[in-house]
């Protein structure tokens, strides 16, 4: 029996710990607790790649040098919250865990659970995979040097054949190369394409490398393990642990740091944040690069019916200067689309559906629609060819098309009917499930109306923005980006239906306070929900607190029309939750920040707050310019509605200065019987004491016990500066001699400290 349990609540579940001191990892003394830790702090990027997804778990109840158990059955008692799903195996049907949640995956922590091992396949869309897997094992006693050359060398390899690779460490001998694939292919087919790539590769790397699974007859050489890739088969999970010593971790890693390690064992517990920290997550945008498989059943050969379909397409680019694909095999299974936002002249959506070896193509000047009954206008554009499906990328000026182009939407579809001039069609991938009736009404214009919405929810107002961590150093990594903290008003934008609302961050509607911002055409997209910082900046350029907060709280209509003209404001975005009908949260902030920048129309009321590379310069910058920080933001960071976190980080600046106690304020509550705060006075350019504010914070009571003792000598019964104060009815008054150090994060506007924090007493 568990000697002692502890319960606590996670996504509302509730859940009972057990046996947290127990030692999981004797060599290190990592107990239970950590481990469940660790997968709370990891959980964000660990769902990413076992949510909706069949578990295979190894449980180590007794740590890892106790008895270990493959679970695949879901066990009687687990929590009703808890998912699962039934697979037909061939002598039976196992019900197997799927985790969807911090919670979930606490509560498979908790079971010891330390390796999950998901399926390459999600609930949704059993038969079909979205990634395949090559498992190098180097031979026994073998030389981690060659392994880690023949995964570079498969890079490239699976480059060429037009893959995407991944890697990370497998926590044990070697690395899991991960390719993400359009999950529009079977198992079966699957297996046999991997298996046509794998014997090519250790065709042209037979001194190195073998797909013989008998170690007798690998002759030394590195394995290329694609059994794995099985239906049944399964791999353990990025940013999973490993049943072995030291705690090590199958982690994700970029490319340059292959050749850096020294094991496969080299990021355990203990040290993965440094990692986190440098790196972030380096498979952020892993599903958003999976490109279709091309098999011996689907591998195509351009054929002179397919060249003299993509002629207009060819005779409008020259291929010399445009990144742009020209001709080229590639696999076919004629239900892929792919919707790309495209920042040509005039900022559009780009519709592409396969048909017939290529792919159809609109313009969409306002975008698909996302609410039924919305009908757009879609002008019918040439033919394209199949990889355009996954072209990024900016086509230069003076050519056809020029500007930067995005996929925003990429995934298979289906035909509900299929006629010359009328289409009704489903649209399906992650966060974009949409039923669509397309009808053409006189030559190249067609309308697109959307029939059924399955993914599209309105998001109930107010809207929680993210918050961030706090940082007293500049974090210099090439994960962040940093950008001005401006001193304002947050505020959550929202555009739609030709109007502009604005909400605080507490929720407040304060729309009308803003009339400049109410302009629906100072955006270049139908609708969207921004966030930023609506601030009033001096002839300098530096935000005016006192100023916004001031034209927030005018009221009457008088009144407000004259902030507008002695105050005008800005708004400085630096987000994008919703664009266009399509929830981005999930977007890496990179991709994020560069959509926001295509919404928003120059002008002088909405600016887009511009991130630079050189954090420590900007930190000085904005320290000379007395402004109050900047952030530190993760490019790969997704947006996390309604929480703290560290993917975006606040620098304040904070300067300490020496000032002379004139007095105190009532206390109330707790310091009742204590003081409020304290009323500040410093020297002057003109040598007078000049009224700096109050201070009323940095005390505990015994300190400000302590300095009321010391302040009895001091009382006065008239108030030593001229300045007014809120409090002058029933403030203590005193001498100015006693002198205090403070640190404050910047001037007012009237001159006085914003945020004070008392230090100490100057002897």
């Amino acid at each position: 029996m568990p000697s002692k349990y502890v319960h606590t609540e996670i996504n509302g579940h509730k859940i009972k710990l057990s046996n947290l001191d127990k030692i999981l990892y004797p060599s290190i003394g990592v107990t239970k607790a950590e481990v469940i830790q660790y997968y709370l702090e990891i959980a964000p990027y660990l769902l990413k790649y076992i949510a909706r997804r069949p578990l295979t778990l190894i449980r180590f109840p007794d740590g890892v040098n106790g008895k270990k158990f493959y679970s695949k059955s879901k066990p009687d008692w687990t929590p009703e919250w808890i998912d699962s799903i039934p697979i037909q195996h061939s002598e039976e049907v196992i019900n197997y865990i799927v985790a969807e949640s911090e919670a979930s995956v606490a509560w498979l922590a908790n079971l010891a659970a330390l390796e999950m091992h998901p399926m390459q396949m999600v609930t949704d869309n059993m038969d079909y995979p979205d990634h395949f897997i090559f498992d190098l094992d180097p031979p026994e006693n073998g030389d981690f040097q060659t392994v880690k050359e023949i995964a570079l060398r498969l890079r490239v390899f699976l480059e060429a054949e037009g893959y995407d690779p991944f890697v990370k460490t497998s926590g044990s001998k070697g690395f899991h190369i991960y390719v993400p694939i359009v999950n529009n292919i079977s198992h079966e087919d699957m297996v046999v394409a991997v298996k046509r790539l794998a014997k090519k590769f250790v065709a042209q790397n037979t001194a190195n490398a073998t797909l013989a699974m008998n170690k007798v007859k690998r002759g030394g050489k590195t394995l290329i393990d694609i059994f794995r890739n099985h239906k049944a088969h399964t791999t353990v999970a990025p940013y999973c642990l490993r049943g072995r010593e030291g705690a090590p971790i199958s982690f994700p890693i970029p490319w340059s740091v292959v050749s850096d390690l020294r094991s496969a064992r080299d990021i355990t517990i203990r040290n993965y944040k440094d990692y986190i920290e440098e790196y972030g997550d380096v498979w952020v945008d892993f599903f958003d690069r999976a490109v279709s498989m091309t098999t011996d059943s689907n591998e195509i050969i351009i054929d002179p019916n397919i060249t003299e379909k993509l002629k207009s397409y060819i005779s409008k680019r020259d291929f010399d200067i445009t990144p742009e694909p020209s001709l080229a095999p590639v696999a076919r299974k004629g239900n892929q689309f792919c919707v790309q936002l495209h920042d040509a002249q005039n900022l559009h959506y780009d519709l592409r559906l396969e048909s017939e070896g290529v792919l159809m193509s609109w313009a969409i000047p306002k975008g698909l629609p996302y609410k039924t009954g919305v009908k757009r206008l879609a002008i019918r554009t040439e033919d394209h060819p199949m990889k355009y499906l996954d072209f990024e990328g900016i086509i230069p000026k003076g050519q056809y098309g020029a500007g930067e182009m995005w996929v925003y939407a990429r995934g298979t579809f289906s035909w509900i009917e299929k006629k010359d001039n009328k289409l009704k069609f489903e649209l399906k991938c992650r966060g974009f499930n949409r039923a669509y009736k397309m009808y053409q009404t006189k030559d190249n214009q067609w309308l697109i109306e959307l029939k059924e919405n399955k993914d599209f929810e309105e998001m109930a107002y107010p809207i929680k923005p993210m918050l961030a961590g706090v940082r007293k150093e500049v974090p210099i990594s090439n994960r962040y980006v940093y950008e001005i903290k401006w001193d304002g008003i947050r505020s959550i934008i929202i555009l739609e239906n030709e109007k502009v609302r604005i909400f605080s961050r507490s929720g407040r509607e304060i729309t009308e306070k803003f009339p400049e911002l109410l302009d629906p055409d100072l955006f270049d997209v139908e609708s969207g929900i921004f966030d930023g910082e609506i601030v009033q900046l001096d002839d300098k350029g530096r935000p005016v607190f006192s100023h916004v907060i001031s034209r927030m709280h005018s009221t009457g209509q008088l009144a407000i029309e004259a902030g507008t003209k002695k105050y005008p404001v800005v708004c400085y975005l630096f987000d994008c939750i919703m664009l266009d009908g399509k929830y981005i949260t999930q977007e890496p902030l990179y991709r994020r920040q560069a959509w926001l920048a295509t919404a928003i129309k120059k002008s002088s009321s909405y600016r887009m707050s511009e991130t630079m590379n050189d954090g420590r310069a900007l930190y000085q910058a904005a320290k000379q310019m007395e402004l109050e920080g900047i952030m530190a933001k993760d490019k790969d960071g997704l947006y996390e509605l309604g929480q703290r976190s560290d993917n975006w980080l606040k620098i304040k600046h904070r300067t300490n200065d020496i000032c002379y106690i004139a007095g105190y304020t009532k206390g109330q509550g707790d310091r009742s019987q204590l003081f409020g705060a304290l009323h500040v006075l410093k020297d002057n350019e003109k040598g007078k004491k000049q009224y700096m504010g109050k201070v009323g914070t940095g005390f505990d009571s015994e300190k400000m016990k302590n300095l009321l003792l010391r302040f009895k000598g001091y009382l006065s019964d008239e108030k030593m500066f001229t300045e007014k104060t809120d409090d002058d009815k029933t403030s203590t008054w005193m001498v100015p001699e006693i002198k205090c150090e403070i640190q404050y994060a910047s001037l007012s506007s009237n001159g006085t400290y914003r945020e004070p924090v008392f230090i100490k007493i100057i002897e």
